[in-house]
């Protein structure tokens, strides 16, 4: 099969800092061409006027820590075209004025122009149209599957198609072209089926981890409990919507004698962060590792206990499904890509995004619990997550599509 994807969001070689673009894209990719698919990425990111690349990178921080954004690099602005997994990605930056604007049809038709001259220089007849981010590629797909019918298409939300942005990147008219509408968690799909008038909920296209993650994961959960404290980890970019700052404060209220911290990541909001755990002198309970290789990550899940991630508007977020894996008792936030899959109080946890107060409360549950009460809920966490592999999510995201079609 050829498989067109067409997204706002795909890691390059070019990426710069730590707020990077999620890969979760290019696992569907690279699954899909290891099964034997043809697959060319239309990677259309935003691109800025000149004078934004210069904004100093202090302002830039805070930019980027209030409102969550990609701060793109100056090198993003480039087309491109690399050959990597053995998927063709083609770069098509698409001007925009400033952050979260829509593009006028005009612009829209221009950057459909841009995709068929390139998939027609490829003799890349698409069998199936995929876009992921509201914005552009809702009306991208939409456009290029009239162009061509035998194609089947899709488009995944990641908690963008809102009231607002509906109106604003012309959503409900793009929704009529389009085969198949997937979102990211239980929550979106019955948002979605109401905000867009749909006969059925959205299939949900979930992230898988990478499938020697799942190989290696824990097969029974024994985690070792000791009287000298407990094991915290956080895993995650430091930004102000992964609320680090309200973790920090109820582990300090509530954490036990001897218990630790361990942040892993950076951003943004990392020396304020810092600063906090020097005034409230906790320094030598809560350490920043900063961003470390993905095996070291792991490693640090095994050996830690108790991951927390009370972030607000969080899509997924395939670090959840790594520290479950590891036998973790997992604290997700309520209303986000996790409901559906943590059951509170059985396989995990959830809390409301930023609550400190309620997460207090979860850290005294867990205290109260027997190592064997602790060690089944981590059992359950790795019974559920053994079956999110890349390859098992990827092939159920086609599967799905196929079911879902409309036309």
């Amino acid at each position: 099969m050829n498989i067109l994807v067409i997204t706002q969001l795909y890691p390059q070689l070019d990426d710069i800092g730590d707020n990077k673009p999620t890969r979760t894209v290019e696992y569907f990719a690279k699954v899909w061409e290891n099964e034997g698919h043809k697959v060319v990425v239309m990677h259309c990111p935003s691109k800025f006027p000149l004078v934004f690349y210069f904004i100093p990178t202090r302002i830039k921080n805070i930019l980027g820590g209030s409102s969550s954004n990609i701060i793109p690099s100056l090198a993003s602005r480039k087309r491109l075209k690399r050959e990597e997994f053995g998927i063709t990605v083609y770069r098509l930056p698409m001007l925009k004025f400033f952050p979260g604007m829509g593009y006028s049809k005009r612009k829209m038709e221009m950057q459909v122009k841009n995709i068929e001259k390139l998939i027609k220089a490829e003799k890349f007849i698409p069998d199936l149209i995929v876009g992921h981010f509201a914005n552009p590629s809702a009306e991208l797909v939409a456009i290029i599957a009239k162009q061509y019918p035998n194609a089947k298409s899709s488009i995944v939300f990641h908690h963008d198609c809102t009231k607002r942005n509906i109106k604003k990147y012309r959503i409900d008219n793009c929704i009529k072209e389009i085969g198949a509408v997937g979102v990211r968690s239980v929550i979106e799909a019955k948002s979605v089926k109401l905000l867009l008038n749909l006969d059925k909920e959205p299939f949900l296209c979930y992230s898988g981890v990478p499938n020697d993650a799942v190989e290696a994961a824990e097969i029974q959960c024994s985690k070792q409990y000791f009287d000298s404290g407990i094991k915290h980890i956080f895993v995650g970019s430091l930004i102000a919507r992964k609320h680090l700052e309200s973790t920090i404060k109820a582990f300090i209220k509530r954490g036990t004698l001897g218990s630790t911290l361990e942040v892993i990541g950076g951003g943004p909001e990392e020396e304020k962060l810092k600063a906090l755990v020097t005034k409230i002198k906790a320094d030598k309970i809560v350490t920043f590792a900063g961003r470390i290789p993905r095996v070291s990550v792991l490693k640090k899940m095994k050996e830690a206990q108790i991951f927390t991630l009370i972030s607000e508007g969080e899509t997924y977020g395939i670090v959840y499904i790594e520290a479950m894996l590891q036998g973790c008792i997992v604290i997700a936030s309520r209303g986000s890509g996790f409901d559906g899959i943590i059951q509170d109080g059985v396989n995990g946890f959830i809390c409301n995004p930023g609550d400190a107060e309620m997460l207090e409360s979860i850290y005294q549950r867990i205290e109260d619990m027997t190592v064997g009460e602790r060690n089944a809920m981590g059992q359950s966490a790795i019974n559920l997550a053994v079956h999110f592999s890349e390859k098992e999510v990827a092939d159920n995201y086609l599967h799905n599509i196929i079911c879902y079609q409309k036309k």
